[in-house]
């Protein structure tokens, strides 16, 4: 009987074990089949590294083919993107008019919690001042569309009307030119004369022709205009009234994407970025604006003719650095020499004594270093934005160069961080 009770126990402890044994082996293919690393079997591992590489891999493949159907059917990618931006036209310009309407509103906030509402509610302030800044810009609208335009365009039909007494006024000057020179040979210029005379009349005749043509396309495309220009005021409202939410916004963006400490640099960047590209462009749009006003008050104190005309072209030009002054002096040089020599002089001297108060005194006080830049990168940016970019390049390339040179001194300064280099230590010494 105890035999037999014994060997009961004797196959029961065996089975036990052989379970033991099975569990452990099934346990042991469990942890094979389910690793740590997200695969499921031995035979098929997922490896993440690998994965990241074929995913890379597609993903420069997508965009690259994208790139290339993109390039080879240009004409149609021309289309599509000239079409993008007409239909995003109103948004860009809402960036622009809330680009430089926010200082102004920015002011008129510090106006009105100084002198008027000390106490106020922030709500109704920032109501206020968004009112005061947009009358004043609609304000300067008005006076241009009532006053300046109106007698540009008199001073430019003056100019075409007098086309046949310049053009004899220059004939005789050359006439003149000859007897007192006789070495100088004016037949060259005489004959360009004679040329251009017959293409201008029949533009002039082209015009004429196809003047019911043309005032349709005009009045459509102005009609087209004011719906832009007011669907723009209203969006750049929402924008400079939303301005604070889109900043948050994209600090939640630039949070997401990077940890707290990169995060910081980056809105520090973008901030100093914008302070240097608006402190430039608004106080240089603001000394153009002097400066074409003064030049208008002058011109009339000296009875110079196309008073409106000349200190437009002036004070526009005057946005670019450098070169602008000379730029806007060339036009009225030429009308005033085909016209009266005498007014030519007294134009290019009240020219350089405008532009030495602008340089000296006007533009050090509105300006100050808002750039920063060396001045033959100041020529660079307007050598390369004019070539590429024309007339708005040349506006522009400045404050564009000056925020690259800034972030190229940013990133140069973060790798020097912590080197100890003799050969700059040196230098910096000896300047």
């Amino acid at each position: 009987m105890s035999k037999t009770i014994n060997e009961n126990t004797s196959t029961k402890t065996s089975i036990n074990i052989q379970k033991s044994h099975i569990k452990e082996k099934s346990s042991h293919t469990a942890k094979e089949a389910r690793k740590p690393d997200g695969s499921t079997s031995k035979f098929f591992r997922l490896d993440h590294k690998y994965a990241n590489i074929c995913l890379h891999v597609l993903l420069v493949v997508f965009f690259g083919t994208i790139i290339y159907m993109l390039i080879n059917n240009w004409t149609d990618t021309k289309k599509f993107i000239y079409n993008l931006f007409s239909v995003l036209s109103p948004f860009f310009a809402a960036v622009l008019i809330a680009y430089f309407v926010s200082p102004i509103v920015e002011k008129y906030q510090g106006i009105i919690q100084k002198y008027l509402i000390k106490n106020g509610h922030k709500r109704i302030i920032k109501v206020l001042s968004m009112v005061f800044a947009y009358i004043t810009v609609i304000g300067f609208i008005i006076i241009a569309f009532v006053f300046v335009i109106p007698q540009t365009g008199e001073s430019i039909s003056e100019l075409a009307s007098n086309i046949p007494a310049v053009y004899t006024h220059i004939l005789k000057m050359l006439r003149e030119l000859h007897q007192k020179y006789p070495s100088i040979n004016v037949n060259i210029i005489t004959d360009r004369l004679n040329e251009m005379v017959p293409d201008i009349v029949d533009y002039g005749t082209n015009i004429v022709g196809n003047v019911v043509p043309m005032i349709f396309s005009v009045s459509v495309s102005i009609v087209r205009g004011i719906i832009n220009m007011l669907l723009a005021l209203f969006i750049s409202i929402y924008m400079i009234n939303g301005k604070n939410l889109f900043r948050y916004q994209a600090k939640r963006l630039i949070y997401a994407l990077f940890e707290e400490k990169k995060g910081d640099i980056i809105c520090n960047t973008f901030k100093e970025c914008n302070d240097i590209f608006s402190a430039f462009l608004i106080s240089k749009a603001v000394d153009s604006l002097i400066i074409g006003c003064i030049c208008c008050v002058l011109m009339n104190i000296l009875r110079l003719p196309y008073t409106v005309l000349i200190s437009v072209i002036v004070g526009i030009t005057n946005m670019i650095p450098y070169f602008g002054p000379f730029i806007g002096a060339v036009p009225g040089v030429i009308i005033y020499l085909c016209t009266s020599p005498k007014q030519m002089v007294i134009f290019i001297i009240m020219i350089l004594v405008l532009q030495q108060f602008d340089g000296l005194v006007l533009g050090p006080r509105l300006l100050g270093q808002s750039t920063g830049l060396n001045p033959m990168w100041v020529i660079f940016a307007i050598t390369v934005g004019g070539a590429y970019f024309g007339v708005l390049g040349m506006f522009i390339g400045v404050p564009v160069v000056a925020v690259i040179g800034f972030l190229a001194n940013k990133f140069i300064k973060y790798k020097l961080v912590g080197r100890n280099i003799k050969a700059l230590k040196e230098w910096e010494k000896t300047e």
